[in-house]
């Protein structure tokens, strides 16, 4: 017996084993275990499979619970649009002429070149773009559309903004530009700017907001509606180019007295000139930072409001070098808006001496400004109506000069075919006075702009 019993042991042992493979086969597709818990104990039995349950419950809603709030105080949001366009221009598609032999101004002689017209008139687009810079002598310049007097179609920008929650009262809100252009000598053409780039902070009653990094512009009301799905119409006004643009610094906007007073008021390396025109500094050239403002009364009126307000900027010329005398511009604005009409009107005067030692461009805005009224006829259609002009010389050194008279005149309607699709069509016509010559730089131009 006593021999018999390592055999009838090794035996057991091998029915047990067989007995166990088919339950370990079919727990291979199982889930992996639970953690594992302490063992009970006759002492401490542990809690029983209900309330171990409830425990696993309450510990994944409070995850959830975390998860949610800190998606609430960092919310990420991904907007944009795009524009796309077809115009046609009079003429080469240039707003500028060469007085060859000074015989349109004998009395300016002391330039070596003169040229009268607006270079940046026959815009196209919400950018602020021209159809044709012209081919001008002594400079090179980056002419992005180049249509030479010929009609186009064109994806005017395609546009990308991030706003990024940053807790309760701070925010971060970046926008970047893509244009596709043509390229030239095997190089490409397509551009991508930064519009944008700020945090905002706001007070505990939201009425104060103070605004760091690369951020809109302080003067006047157009800057409010640069971009095209903010735009009723399309194109900028001839005096945009001082106003609309964006700049790197500080600024801080104040709503007192119940939202009726408006205060701004923005230190910035330069002005709130757009980048494609002389006056226009992103990183600074000299140590005076250039100090802008604004202030506005708002009145209710019916279902709208009428705001007034008059607003500066003074600093040291935009690519001079310190001693060098201060660029500035004032001006006024109004704007009546109703619940089916939009009257706004803005003046503007400024200057700069410009630098010989830098040859930076030196500007003697006389003045400029526009009246225009946009009417909602039908939740759909609207209609616009503009009358502007500009009187303004801008001179680099002896070298050149630039005579500016023009009048502008634009027409134009816009479907509005949802929140999200907008069909525009303007008519601009650019005239001269003041005995400038005529130039036929007239624009037809579309948009089509689809948000997101």
């Amino acid at each position: 017996m006593h021999r018999c019993m390592p055999l009838w042991l090794g035996l057991g042992l091998g029915l047990a084993a067989l007995a166990a493979r088919p339950a370990a086969a079919e727990s291979v597709d199982e889930p992996p275990p639970s953690p594992v818990v302490d063992a009970p104990t006759a002492a401490d039995p542990g809690p029983d499979s209900a309330e171990l349950l409830g425990r696993i419950d309450d510990l994944e809603q409070r995850l959830h619970t975390a998860e949610v709030s800190k998606r609430a105080r960092f919310p990420v949001k991904i907007t944009g649009y795009g524009d796309l366009g077809f115009f046609a221009t009079g003429g080469d598609g240039s707003g500028l002429r060469r007085d060859i032999g000074h015989r349109m101004f004998p009395t300016r002689t002391q330039y070596a070149w003169v040229f009268y017209g607006d270079l940046l008139a026959p815009m196209v687009n919400s950018r602020g773009d021209v159809a044709d810079l012209g081919e001008l002598p002594g400079v090179d310049r980056v002419d992005a559309i180049n249509a030479d007097g010929n009609p186009s179609f064109l994806v005017n920008e395609l546009n990308l903004t991030i706003n990024a929650g940053l807790g309760e009262r701070a925010s971060f809100t970046s926008s970047v530009n893509f244009t596709p252009r043509s390229g030239h000598d095997f190089g490409l053409g397509d551009s991508v700017d930064l519009d944008l780039a700020q945090l905002e902070w706001q007070t505990r009653d939201g009425q104060t907001s103070v605004f760091v990094g690369k951020v809109d512009s302080v003067l006047g009301i157009e800057y409010r509606a640069r971009k095209a799905p903010a735009r009723f119409g399309i194109t900028p006004t001839l005096i945009a180019r001082y106003t609309t643009g964006t700049a790197i610094g500080v600024k801080a906007r104040s709503k007192l007295a119940g939202g009726h007073v408006i205060l701004a008021a923005s230190v910035t390396n330069g002005s709130f000139g757009v980048e494609q025109f002389h006056f226009f500094d992103e990183v600074d050239t000299n140590a005076f930072k250039t100090l802008s403002g604004r202030a506005a009364l708002r009145l209710p009126i019916g279902d709208g409001h009428l705001e007034l307000g008059p607003s500066g900027q003074w600093g040291v010329q935009d690519g001079a070098r310190d001693g060098a005398g201060a660029m500035w511009f004032v001006g006024a604005d109004a704007e009546l808006e109703l619940e089916r009409v939009d009257v706004r009107a803005q003046w503007l005067t400024g200057g700069a001496p410009g630098d010989a030692r830098s040859m930076t461009y030196g500007l003697d805005l006389r003045q400029g400004g526009y009246l225009e009224a946009d009417v909602i006829v039908t939740p759909v259609i609207g209609l616009l109506g503009r009358a502007e002009f500009r009187d303004a010389e801008v001179h680099e050194g002896s070298e050149r000069l630039y005579i500016t008279k023009n009048w502008r005149a634009t027409g134009g309607f816009r479907l509005l075919l949802s929140p999200n699709a907008i069909v525009k069509a303007e008519y601009s016509h650019n005239g001269e006075y003041g005995g400038v010559p005529a130039i036929p730089d007239d624009v037809v131009t579309t948009s089509a702009v689809l948000a997101f």
